[in-house]
């Protein structure tokens, strides 16, 4: 499980999971190698309240810190390859 905290958030906010992971392997090429993780997220696409996260008490009272999904882009394939697809 990650935590994150944040003084403050903007207008738009980005997040960006990581969803490889890099490992020595004596295959592959300097033995490094690397595997995409397949754990389910569980994140809500509507009303995301990120009050909790924001140390900034003066945003915590003067704003409004609930966000909402409007796209998502998504990687199908593996570490060596795949393709990115979008969702708005």
């Amino acid at each position: 499980m990650k935590t994150l905290e944040l003084f403050r958030v903007p207008r738009i906010l980005i997040i960006t999971l990581k969803r490889f992971k890099i490992g020595k392997s004596k295959y592959s090429a300097y033995g490094i190698g690397g595997s995409k993780l397949d754990t389910m997220i569980d994140f809500p696409l509507e009303n995301l309240d990120m009050t909790p996260f924001v140390l900034s008490k003066h945003q915590k009272e003067n704003s409004k810190l609930i966000y909402d999904c409007f796209a998502v882009s998504n990687h199908f394939g593996g570490v060596g390859g795949g393709h990115y697809t979008a969702y708005g």
